[in-house]
């Protein structure tokens, strides 16, 4: 049976989220997009897919994003780590 490593969670999530102008570009399609694919999120950004891969990884282990459809790969914002 193959696991979604994903849901488990890899770091502490009492670290702080470093938010640098990565993340920025990540959070900022979410606020303005809704829920979105790891793809969408690279072609929107800009970005290359192992930076958007990151940042989602980080995102996620602080509980500020989930992976809501494995089949796609999509994403959705639970709470905007910037407004705390």
């Amino acid at each position: 049976m193959v696991r979604d490593k994903r849901n488990q969670k890899r770091h502490d999530v009492n670290m702080p989220l470093r938010i640098d102008e990565n993340t920025e570009k990540v959070i900022d399609e979410f606020v303005s997009k809704g829920n979105l694919t790891t793809g969408a999120l690279v072609d929107f950004t800009g970005l290359s897919r192992p930076t958007v891969t990151k940042r989602l990884d980080r995102l996620h282990a602080a509980e500020f994003v989930e992976y809501v459809h494995e089949p796609t790969a999509l994403w959705q914002l639970t709470e905007d780590p910037r407004s705390q």
